[in-house]
Order: C-alpha cells, then sequence, then structure tokens
C-alpha cells in the first residue's frame, strides 16, 4: 500500500505541472552550447527517449543540490532510455560562471545557455504555463511529447518512478 501511495504522490507533484496543450514546435530563442555555437532545442530533443530538462542558474542554491543527482541520473541512464538536459539562464553576462558551476560539479549531461527572457519564454511556450524558479524541470516522452513540469527540487528517483508508470500505466 505505502509503494501505491508513494508512486500516486510521485504522479499526482508531476501531473500537477503537466501542460494541457504543449507546444509542438520547440523554441529556439538564444540557446547556445557553451561554446557559443547556436542549438536548437529541436535538435537535442531524442526522437526515442525520454528527455529530463532541468532549467538552472549557477546562482541557484537549490540547483547546486540537485546538479550531482541529475549528473547521476544521467549517467545510470547513458545509452538507455533517458537522457537529462541542462538549461541554465544565466545568459551571455553569467556565461562564465555557468560553465565555472558544471565544471566544478563535473557534469556529465549536455547543457544549453540562454538569456533569461529568453529561457522564460522557452518554458511558457512549451508547458503553458509560468515560470516559477530554478531548478525547474520538464520531462519529455519518446517522441516530444511534455508529460510533466515540476518546479523545485526533484529526486531522481521520483524522476524514474514517474517514466515508469508512464510507461507501465500506473492505475
Amino acid at each position: 500500500m505505502k509503494k501505491y501511495t508513494a508512486r500516486w504522490l510521485i504522479g499526482a507533484v508531476f501531473m500537477f505541472g503537466v501542460a494541457m496543450a504543449p507546444t509542438s514546435g520547440a523554441t529556439t530563442q538564444g540557446f547556445s552550447d557553451f561554446d557559443g555555437q547556436s542549438v536548437s532545442f529541436a535538435d537535442v530533443l531524442p526522437a526515442d527517449q525520454w528527455l529530463v530538462v532541468m532549467i538552472w542558474s549557477h546562482s541557484c542554491p537549490i540547483c547546486a543540490k540537485e546538479m550531482q543527482g541529475q549528473a547521476d541520473l544521467h549517467e545510470r541512464h547513458r545509452d538507455g532510455r533517458l537522457e537529462v538536459l541542462g538549461i541554465s539562464l544565466d545568459g551571455a553576462d553569467g556565461a562564465l560562471e555557468a560553465w565555472a558551476f558544471i565544471e566544478e560539479r563535473d557534469v556529465s549531461f549536455p547543457n544549453l545557455l540562454g538569456e533569461p527572457g529568453d529561457v522564460v519564454q522557452f518554458f511558457s511556450d512549451q508547458s503553458g504555463q509560468s515560470f516559477r524558479g530554478t531548478p525547474t524541470f520538464l520531462i519529455y516522452a519518446p517522441g516530444g511529447a511534455l508529460k510533466a513540469t515540476q518546479a523545485g527540487a526533484v529526486p531522481p528517483e521520483a524522476i524514474e518512478a514517474f517514466i515508469y508508470d508512464q510507461e507501465h500505466g500506473a492505475d
């Protein structure tokens, strides 16, 4: 019974943030890699895997705490059923600090950089919701459908349980 209740609670937390009608087109507003090359979100959205997007900032203490868990999640599923992608909203002015943030934490998953307003607009376009702060997570199913959003800390195990329930039709 506890397992069912925990899964229901995890699902409810994620489902609370699910967009009712996410956009099918991906916004490219100002995203770049840390080498300064423009990157389209559509180009990094895998067709055959789940994608967990973590929107973060180098000045966010919760992001600092969450980063290692998300890196571990990415490593556990490397070449598997999910990928993690970071999107820093630090923009050009904070690019050096953002780069140092991921280097200091030895983050293995790919990260993009965007201007704060562009990242907020991307989130709104994707989810139909207002952006609440960092960290914020978006979870995309294989094929690119947005399945959940959540502001705040999210344990990697909760993400894995949510994906498992989505794949296996949780009650």
